[in-house]
């Protein structure tokens, strides 16, 4: 019957635990979920950023292939200009060489008209000494032809001069006109290229925030990782667990059938129960059941137990107060279990044991060697599962056994 109220309250434990790993998993479905939209989001984000970057990147390459075009058009502008330069100075040249000729026909006809006028008699003296008619008129038109040839050469001259005004100035024009082009495709290129410039902060800084969300994306990545690492440790837990409850399940109906036979075995004397042994009113502390244990996982991390870690595999577990042993069960996933009762309301049960080496029944000390962890197949050699037992009035629970040492 003790045994049997032991697999009760190891069922009732098992439950509990099954309950708590199933709520840690489904809390871990939601996070890894919550991860799942979030690395959903921010690769929407960095695609939104690519396609913004494309369409940036196309639009440079666009100002980029004008300011080229502009800067052709100018460099080739340059050089029109140039040449013009060169004609305007060849022309200015070619312009002072006529004046300078212009300049000096003009001495040439001032000198003959002073010469004339100081000696108008004399202009006709070769006349008058002609010797006949003939050699008068030959001397009259040679005096003719020289004044009428230096006007000629005089206006000829002034002629060349007007045309040579005019092509500087048609040249001038020009060069005012491509100048202006010039300096209008200046402004053109700066404006691109300030353009440019301010396209390329921008591209700087969507690559700033594309590196911001890889990074939050390689930090949700990790997390989810991490959140599917730990569901998948809680699913096994889960199934272990419910293996366990199962196989509790099991041999509780197999002892419970075993008892119906028991008692329909009417040939049998009844059987004088032997009652327990009187139980103190109080326990006060409970001492730690692994001599140089610590505590590896605490209550309620994994289960309504606590897993004492000791100094190595097979290691010592004491009775943590006074009291007798209440039951002993065996399973091979958790080794033996004894459970100690100290009052009517406060039982401690170990879990992971070897072959106790105490029996059921048997009254024990605060201290009393109990056994050896490493009993279970499921359970490291090293640990112990540690559980405490309060009774509230027809509930029997378990508690946190760290408010007890």
């Amino acid at each position: 019957m003790r045994a049997l109220v032991l697999l009760c309250l190891l069922s009732f434990a098992l439950a509990q635990d099954l309950n708590t790993l199933e709520a840690q998993a489904q809390r871990a479905r939601a996070l890894e979920e919550r991860a799942a939209q979030r690395i959903a989001l921010l690769n929407r984000e960095l695609q939104r950023l690519s396609q913004r970057v494309e369409a940036l990147l196309g639009e440079k390459a666009r100002l980029e292939g004008e300011i080229a075009r502009l800067e052709g058009e100018r460099t080739a502008l340059r050089r029109e200009i140039a040449r013009l330069r060169e004609e305007v100075r060849g022309t200015e040249a070619r312009i002072a060489k006529r004046e300078a000729e212009l300049e000096a026909l003009k001495g040439r006809l001032r000198a003959l008209m002073l010469s004339l006028h100081k000696e108008k008699a004399a202009r006709y003296l070769p006349l008058l000494r002609a010797e006949g008619f003939t050699d008068l008129m030959v001397r009259a038109r040679l005096v003719g032809y020289i004044s009428e040839r230096d006007t000629a050469l005089v206006r000829q001259v002034q002629g060349v001069l007007k045309a040579l005004r005019e092509e500087k100035v048609r040249l001038e024009l020009l060069l005012k006109d491509l100048s202006t082009k010039e300096a209008r495709l200046a402004e053109t290129q700066k404006a691109l290229e300030g353009e440019k410039k301010a396209l390329e902060a921008t591209l700087a800084g969507l690559e700033r925030e594309a590196q911001g969300k890889r990074a939050l994306l390689r930090e949700a990545l990790k997390e989810r990782q991490r959140l599917q690492a730990e569901l998948e440790k809680l699913q096994a837990r889960i199934l272990a667990e419910r293996r366990r409850l199962e196989e509790l399940r099991r041999q509780e109906e197999e002892r419970r059938r075993q008892e119906e036979a028991r008692r329909r075995a009417a040939a049998q004397p009844a059987r004088v129960v032997v009652p327990p042994p009187p139980l103190p009113s109080a326990v006060g502390r409970l001492a730690f059941p692994v001599p140089g244990g610590r505590i590896a996982v605490p209550y309620g991390a994994e289960g309504s137990f606590m897993v004492i870690q000791g100094p190595a595999p097979g290691s010592p577990v004491q009775a943590a107060a006074e009291g007798y042993v209440g039951g002993i069960l065996y399973l091979p996933n958790l080794g033996y279990t004894v459970m100690l009762v100290h009052t009517e309301t406060l039982s401690t049960v170990y879990t992971n044991l070897q072959e106790p080496l105490v029996r059921e029944g048997e009254r024990v000390e605060r201290g009393q060697l109990l056994g050896y962890t490493g009993g279970g197949l499921l359970i490291r050699p090293e640990e112990l599962e540690f559980r405490v037992a309060v009774r509230l009035g027809e509930e029997t629970r378990f508690v946190d056994p760290a408010a007890y040492f």
